[in-house]
Formats: structure tokens, C-alpha cells, sequence
């Protein structure tokens, strides 16, 4: 799965299934240290839903906000914030 098929998935859930969510944890990993939205490695192996809303909204927040960034013209901002204050979006 490459970046813009996971962040498109990942804007249509609010739990990632067991695919998806080993792909989040190995891009959020993979982003430590290079985005101050992923500050720490986090556990893939995790059950943890607080764990695992935590990197999702890492994840989605990076691609709001940071301005390295890419942006997908498959999905809009709502204009709404989520779940711990995740940008909600919405397929075009």
C-alpha cells in the first residue's frame, strides 16, 4: 500500500481494520523524527484502541496540517474535527 491509498483509507475510518492499521504504524514509525505530528515509535502489535486512535490522528493531522505534505484531490476536509481532534474527511 503506498502513502496516498493509505491516507485515502484512513480518512474513510475511525478504526483501521488489521491491514490497514499494520500500514499506519509502519508509516507513523517510518515518520518519527521527521514530522513533529509522530514523536515516538509506537507499538504495532497494540490492541490498545487509545494507542491506536492516537497514531490515526497523528497520521491524519500530519496530512492537515504540515505543509510537506502531500494533498489528494480524492478526499475533502468537512471542516469538522473528530475524535481526539482528528481532521475529518470525506471522499469527493
Amino acid at each position: 500500500m503506498n502513502q496516498k491509498e493509505l491516507i485515502i483509507a484512513l480518512a474513510q475510518t475511525n478504526m483501521p481494520n488489521k491491514v490497514l492499521k499494520a500500514e499506519m504504524f509502519k508509516f507513523h514509525n517510518s515518520m518519527v523524527g521527521k514530522s513533529k505530528y509522530m514523536r515516538k515509535i509506537e507499538n504495532p502489535e497494540t490492541s490498545c484502541g487509545s494507542c491506536i486512535q492516537r497514531v490515526l490522528k497523528n497520521v491524519m493531522s500530519w496530512y492537515h496540517y504540515d505543509d510537506s505534505a502531500p494533498s489528494y484531490d480524492e478526499i475533502e476536509f468537512t471542516g469538522k474535527l473528530g475524535l481526539h481532534n482528528k481532521p475529518m474527511y470525506k471522499l469527493k
